[in-house]
């Protein structure tokens, strides 16, 4: 090891290969933390994504509790065309007094 240590610190061609050694492992270590900073950047979008997505979720569900039977099934069968609107129309008036 101290003659590979004391060739290194006392020709050219030791230094020169100890520099393309430490540029190599700087290169490296460069390599790694842009890596890195990319995948941090596409999981952090991708969490903004799942967050906007839950928030979205979150107010339909508000929207469609707030409506009565007639008004839900209008807003769930009525332009899909799954179910005619007139079945909808049984539903008036199911809770008024």
């Amino acid at each position: 090891m101290g003659a590979v240590l004391s060739f290194l610190m006392k020709t050219k061609a030791g230094r020169a290969l100890a520099a393309a050694l430490l540029l190599c492992a700087l290169a490296t270590v460069a390599y790694h933390h842009i890596r890195q900073g990319a995948f941090n950047e596409a999981e952090h979008d991708a969490l903004r994504g799942t967050l906007k997505a839950e928030q979205q979720r979150k107010q339909d569900d508000a929207y469609l509790q707030g409506l009565e039977d007639y008004r839900l099934c209008l807003e769930y069968f009525g332009d899909s065309g799954l179910r005619n609107v007139a079945e909808c129309e049984q539903l008036r008036g199911v809770y008024e007094n």
